[in-house]
């Protein structure tokens, strides 16, 4: 049986970060190989340590060294309240996103490369049903799609470039500034700072929501108010 929110469509955006330590100790241990014009000693260990900050940075891009702590949810044809679901416990979060996930229509921007295979990975590595709205192809949309005939010229960009063509408002951050702020709201739960940790958590997902909003413009004015 299926629960109220089948057959919905929901714009939905991910908000990734590193796994911290775990993440950190992984891709150190690699193997790196310094570049071959590189001879002298000392040049070859900063060159493998440019190389290990390099894979470091990109640790909130890939399910296998990352996590979710942001998802947000917004009714794209009808009214249904914004949801979003954050914090430091992931499981939390992938437990309720699954209620959203049962069947609804889900659209995002680079979703297919990137939300999507994220949340399936984040879904399995802890040890989670992975919902069916992640399992099935008919169900999973990106607005990319909408562009992608003329990605050769140029058209299909960023989703900030998709927000200034249709006059959205500009995005309060960008994405590579998300590792920054959870830092700083870790730390603000470390010291007690509750003040802060909540200053920190609203500007995240704020964020994050402007990023499903310009998604469910983009749907309103592609597809109409009739849906998809």
């Amino acid at each position: 049986m299926h629960n109220e929110r089948t057959f919905k469509t929901y714009s939905v955006d991910i908000e990734t970060v590193s796994q911290g330590k775990r993440a950190v100790d992984y891709t150190n241990g690699k193997y790196y190989k310094p570049a071959s014009n590189i001879k002298d000693p000392e040049k070859i260990k900063a060159n493998i340590q440019k190389q290990k900050d390099a894979a470091n940075d990109k640790h909130g891009l890939h399910w296998t060294l990352g996590k979710i702590v942001s998802v947000c949810f917004v009714d794209v044809f009808g009214d249904d309240k914004d949801v979003v679901l954050y914090g430091f416990d992931e499981i939390e979060i992938l437990t309720k996103a699954t209620e959203f996930l049962c069947g609804a229509k889900i659209i995002g921007k680079t979703s297919e490369n990137f939300d999507w295979p994220f949340m399936i990975g984040r879904y399995m590595a802890n040890g989670l049903t992975v919902p069916l709205s992640l399992k099935s192809r008919g169900l999973m949309y990106d607005v990319d799609k909408i562009f992608g005939w003329s990605s050769a010229s140029g058209q299909r960009g960023r989703l900030d470039d998709y927000a200034h063509g249709i006059g959205f408002k500009s995005k309060p951050m960008q994405g590579s500034q998300v590792q920054k702020l959870y830092d700083t709201i870790l730390l603000a739960k470390m010291e007690g700072d509750k003040v802060a940790e909540e200053a920190g958590w609203k500007e995240l997902t704020d964020y994050n929501l402007h990023d499903g909003h310009v998604v469910k413009a983009l749907c309103l004015a592609y597809y109409g108010k009739e849906g998809m």
